[in-house]
């Protein structure tokens, strides 16, 4: 009974302006929401149920303004029927578009021409009114069938909020298909799908503001699910890099750089992408590997410093990372361009790769064609990558270490015999040691270096007995062989830099965090290792001078470069003592002729000799005075201590 009331009602003249006009104005506030959450949220979603609305809304308005001037006699009845049955088959159409279907580029195309087709087609049908008998049927069908094959999508795809917008097709599926078949008394044909809009177009709305406002929260509160603050375009590339990386199964350091550096620049579309090294004391670095997009090659290695990119230096330095401003850091990305060989600069992206506080590098993104800027929250989500990969390389590195020791101690065990070891197993010494807590790996890590101890602990009885040989043979009467020593010194070498990179890898907290006395005993570990080194270095220099083969070559030298060359390789010692360094030099320093490298060992002697001397806290001073003397003058240069003799 209600419905064979408000059918004939709606078909009425006096209620069909209205009717057009509530919908335009339900769509025009929808169209507006959904406009202000695409701004807010940047999802693409929002653009296409804007762009439905929109439309609707401007088909409802014309069907408003028509139906008023029929009412005024100003225009003939006749073509309006075919305009109102086409603006319903756009209705489901435009409607069925965002909530259905793909958000596909082709698709939007297909369905926005259909819906120009159509609304062509109902334009020119209406001026050609009255039309043959029938074409209202086949109007109602045609949304009857629109409307099943979405609820057929819905029901395969399952989108967010398929429950309303089911209940709207479905309602269209009634109107229009009652509309075909039944009829009712009293109504013309077309009325019952009048009805079916007002039941389906309101649900629409309610469906899609859910699924804008689901949007519109987790863009402004939630992560995203692939990388954390990544904008939704950029996410499933940076997701596919990490994808391919964890596939990854080389086990060398460089072919990993190399395949990294591909991946991502295929993947993300970046016209270069390189790998550098973390700078040294001096502000030296290296582009290690790199790949280039547009001409589909790799990059080869350069040196690098940061007189020429002191901007990426700094940054390297710093851990942080940097967006490269054509014009803020036109001098680092100039030097670029001359490296890489490209014909203009633009904006670059450099991501430290961090794994705790351990630098292994930089990535560096360059687009000077696109000229492409990254936002922050790109940067973001390319950082974390980076983190990931830096991650990958520490394993990697430490796996590295592992290898080339185990494959050093079989080299020992087939060319000598084994010593008795003259040291206390490292198991023993770390048993006791539960201030950090059991460390992953520790126990592996202890074993492997009682492996190096016990190469070192072989080498040192040939030592013996070779100076044992040399005093039987006659004592001082009998030169020592160089080459035999160098040879030695070099295996010494090997074993020594092995146990370096462990201490390294521990004092890093790459395999978990030591404890206060832990860490004490492994920067002990560490400062006899230089110690040893030094040794070697002295073994090798004396003998050299012994032969008369040492030779050197004065040239002017940098004495400041020195020093601090020297305190880099005491640092620990200095740091262990809690000890400082005053320097006492005159304003102007002239230049000064000598061997860099000799003074370089010189200073390390008599810097370590006075760490060793001073009491903790103490201070060590070096002070450098000009004498002037004939025919020359010279540079007096002094290291001070504190301690007792």
């Amino acid at each position: 009974m209600p419905l064979v009331m408000v059918a004939p009602f709606l078909a009425s003249p006096l209620a069909g302006a209205p009717f057009h006009i509530a919908l335009a104005l339900v769509l025009a506030l929808f169209a507006a929401l959904a406009l202000t959450i695409r701004r807010t949220a940047s999802e693409r979603v929002g653009g296409r149920w804007m762009v439905a609305a929109g439309a609707l809304v401007l088909a409802h308005a014309v069907l408003a303004l028509t139906g008023s001037l029929i009412d005024a006699g100003w225009l003939p009845q006749g073509g309006l029927p075919v305009l109102e049955a086409t603006a319903a088959l756009e209705g489901g159409l435009l409607l069925g578009w965002p909530a259905v279907l793909p958000g596909k580029r082709w698709i939007s195309f297909a369905v926005l021409a259909a819906a120009a087709a159509l609304a062509i087609a109902g334009g020119t049908l209406a001026l050609l009114a009255p039309l043959p008998a029938g074409w209202e049927t086949v109007a109602s069908l045609s949304l009857t069938g629109l409307s099943t094959a979405f609820l057929v999508l819905l029901f395969l795809r399952r989108p967010p909020s398929a429950a309303f917008h089911a209940a709207a097709f479905a309602a269209l599926l009634l109107g229009s298909g009652a509309d075909a078949t039944l009829g009712i008394a009293g109504a013309a044909q077309g009325d019952l799908m009048r009805v079916g809009q007002l039941i389906a177009y309101p649900a629409f709305t309610y469906g899609a503001l859910r699924d804008l406002l689901r949007a519109w929260r987790t863009a402004g509160s939630e992560p995203s699910s692939l990388l954390p603050g990544l904008p939704s375009d950029v996410a499933p590339s940076v997701a596919s890099v990490g994808d391919f990386t964890g596939l990854l199964v080389t086990e060398d350091v460089g072919e990993l750089a190399d395949q990294l550096v591909e991946a991502f620049g295929r993947t993300l579309r970046i016209e270069f992408c390189a790998l550098l090294t973390p700078p040294d004391s001096t502000g030296h670095f290296t582009l290690a590997t790199g790949f280039d997009l547009i001409q589909e090659r790799a990059i080869p290695g350069a040196a690098i410093d940061a007189q020429h990119c002191p901007a990426i230096a700094a940054a390297l330095a710093a851990r942080r990372p940097l967006a490269l401003n054509p014009e803020r850091e036109e001098r680092d990305l100039q030097t670029l361009k001359d490296v890489l060989r490209l014909v203009a600069i633009g904006p670059g992206l450099l991501l430290p790769m961090l794994s705790g506080s351990d630098l292994h590098g930089g990535l560096l993104l360059l687009s000077p064609y696109a000229r492409r800027a990254w936002s922050p929250l790109e940067q973001q989500a390319l950082l974390a990558a980076a983190t990931s990969l830096a991650l990958r390389f520490a394993r990697l590195k430490a796996h590295s270490i592992d290898y080339a020791l185990a494959k050093q101690d079989t080299i020992v065990r087939r060319r000598r015999p084994r010593a008795a070891p003259p040291w206390r197993p490292v198991a023993s010494t770390g048993s006791g040691i539960q201030e950090g807590g059991p460390l992953p790996d520790l126990d592996q890590l202890a074993g492997e270096l009682q492996l190096a101890l016990q190469e070192l602990a072989d080498t040192r009885a040939q030592l013996a007995s070779l100076a044992g040989s040399a005093d039987r043979s006659g004592g001082g009467d009998m030169a020592p062989d160089s080459d035999a020593i160098t040879s030695m010194a070099q295996e010494l070498r090997q074993p020594l830099s092995s146990i370096l990179g462990y201490t390294e890898l521990l004092l890093g907290d790459s395999v978990g965090r030591l404890g206060a006395t832990q860490r004490q005993f492994v920067e002990r570990i560490r400062t006899a290792i230089d110690r040893m080194r030094m040794l070697l270095s002295d073994l090798v220099q004396v003998t050299a001078l012994e032969m008369g083969e040492l030779t050197l070559t004065p040239a002017p030298i940098d004495l400041l470069h020195c020093i601090e060359e020297a305190v880099t390789q005491v640092g620990n010692t200095l740091r262990e003592k809690d000890l400082g360094l005053r320097l006492d030099f005159p304003d102007e320093v002239p230049a000064v002729m000598g061997e860099s490298g000799a003074l370089v060992q010189i200073l390390v002697h008599l810097l370590s000799n006075a760490a060793g001397a001073s009491p903790d806290g103490e201070e060590i001073g070096v002070q450098a005075r000009v004498i002037d003397a004939e025919p020359t003058g010279f540079l007096l240069l002094s290291v001070r201590d504190k301690g007792e003799g």
